[in-house]
């Protein structure tokens, strides 16, 4: 009896210390090797110190230059943007941020799918999981998901998703001079633009109420820190299917906080079929125009 239980610590010991093993591994990589998307991902989370961020989906991570802020406003600028992520990944990133510094100014874009209708909220910690040695981290998870502190003390499990992406990012080339930005080129395809004019109904949004929690404790903290959050619903292609007062509780937060609300999705640019991509993303061309949009706003909130 004694030998086996004698084997089943060592059994156990060998896991651990594989497990422990493998996270540093990975967390160096993450932290010392990795470029391309994972290098912006740590970049953002750890280092980032810009006047500056764009935060948001892969609609923040296409729509806004970094670069034309900077060159309008003398300002530094970094896009945080996250493709298939919204407010429940990002105030875990936002609580990295904000022990680290107060940026000047937060750009946030809604995008309904990710930052407020109902759907599975565990599929947006997968980017945070990496991060959940910091304790900031692993409790705001852990007070969303309960059981996720228990297998959050697995190394190799706040790696699962992220293996292979990291090894690849090693043998990548940087991409940090478009300061997380993500230009998208050509046109939205014609048969697209055929449906996007047919589907025209109007359509009222069922929130999640923890998607709204956190936007809500986003504007908070942004308001203790002095940050100017700016909530933005960039142009859907036609103008989305979406109506105005969809986003009446964004608008509340806003005001509640002294944050501001910006809705573009009535624009001219959602009928500009030259600078949509598809029907939910603006190209290169687009960005440029959603930008210098944005940079008159920034500069008109400044006065």
């Amino acid at each position: 009896m004694k030998k086996f239980i004698l084997r089943i610590l060592l059994f156990f010991g060998i896991v651990a210390a594989v497990d422990f093993a493998v996270g540093k591994l990975f967390w160096n990589l993450q932290s010392n090797v990795a470029k391309g998307r994972t290098g912006v991902e740590f970049y953002a989370c750890m280092e980032s110190k810009e006047d500056i961020l764009i935060m948001g989906s892969s609609r923040a991570t296409h729509h806004y230059i970094p670069q034309m802020i900077t060159d309008s406003l003398g300002l530094s600028c970094f896009n945080a943007g996250q493709d298939g992520n919204g407010i429940i990944m990002q105030y875990g990133r936002w609580k990295m941020i904000s022990e680290r510094y107060a940026p000047k100014m937060i750009i946030y874009d809604i995008n309904p799918s990710f930052d407020l209708v109902e759907n599975d909220n565990m599929t947006y910690i997968d980017h945070l999981k990496p991060y959940c040695r910091e304790k900031e981290v692993r409790d705001y998870v852990s007070t969303i998901f309960p059981l996720e502190r228990l297998k959050l003390m697995s190394q190799m499990y706040r790696y699962n998703y992220k293996f292979l992406e990291i090894m690849s990012d090693c043998v990548r080339g940087d991409d940090g001079e478009l300061k997380g930005y993500i230009p998208l080129y050509g046109q939205i395809r014609p048969e697209v633009v055929e449906r996007s004019l047919k589907s025209h109904e109007i359509g009222i949004i069922k929130t999640d109420e923890t998607k709204l929690k956190y936007l809500e404790r986003l504007a908070r903290d942004c308001r203790e820190r002095n940050t100017k959050l700016v909530f933005v619903v960039s142009p859907f292609f036609g103008g989305g299917s979406l109506e105005e007062k969809s986003f009446s509780k964004v608008q509340e937060i806003a005001s509640q906080y002294g944050a501001s609300f910006a809705y573009y999705n009535t624009s001219e640019l959602t009928s500009d079929i030259e600078i949509f991509k598809d029907s939910q993303h603006l190209n290169d061309d687009g960005a440029k125009e959603m930008t210098s949009l944005i940079i008159g706003l920034m500069v008109f909130l400044t006065e």
